[in-house]
């Protein structure tokens, strides 16, 4: 329950530019480590894009090579059509690298440790806020305590418009 209302206060939200963070993710598989950017849609609904820098999912990480979900999800916003890929990558991405999207209003650019690794013919021209999750996806509802906390790290999380 809120007591007090406060005014909504919005310290970064870019229309475009560049986003990094320094991650390093678990290999545990049932846990994805997440970075994007998302519309707000305080002002328009349709303002709900997102563009999705990295989803590491613990299953498809490790020493052998992993792969990067990225790319843009349209939800709600009818300028936008899906486009999600799976990068395979050789590197462990339970070590640390850096994850970052550059983008204008047409075009968004993901790169890996400084390595383009995809350019999507579409990017999002209103203000994005920028999100960073680690998401459990169980396997069953029986859940050993053993098995916690679940961790993935960031180490540096920066932004430029």
């Amino acid at each position: 329950m809120v007591r007090t209302p406060q005014p909504t206060r919005r310290l970064f939200t870019p229309t475009g530019g560049l986003v990094e963070a320094r991650l390093r993710a678990s290999a545990d598989p049932t846990c994805m480590l997440a970075i994007w950017l998302v519309g707000l849609e305080a002002d328009d609904p349709r303002q709900a894009g997102e563009i999705c820098i990295a989803e590491l999912y613990g299953d498809r990480i490790g020493p052998g090579g992993s792969s990067v979900r990225t790319g843009i999800k349209a939800h709600g916003d009818p300028a936008l059509h899906e486009d999600m890929a799976d990068v395979a990558l050789d590197l462990d991405a339970t070590g640390w690298h850096t994850y970052s999207a550059a983008w204008t209003a047409t075009e968004t650019r993901i790169y890996v440790d400084d390595e383009l690794v995809r350019t999507l013919d579409q990017g999002i021209g209103y203000p994005l806020q920028l999100m960073l999750d680690l998401f459990e996806f169980p396997a069953s509802s029986d859940r050993d305590p053993a098995a916690y906390p679940k961790t993935g790290d960031v180490a540096a999380v920066r932004g430029y418009r």
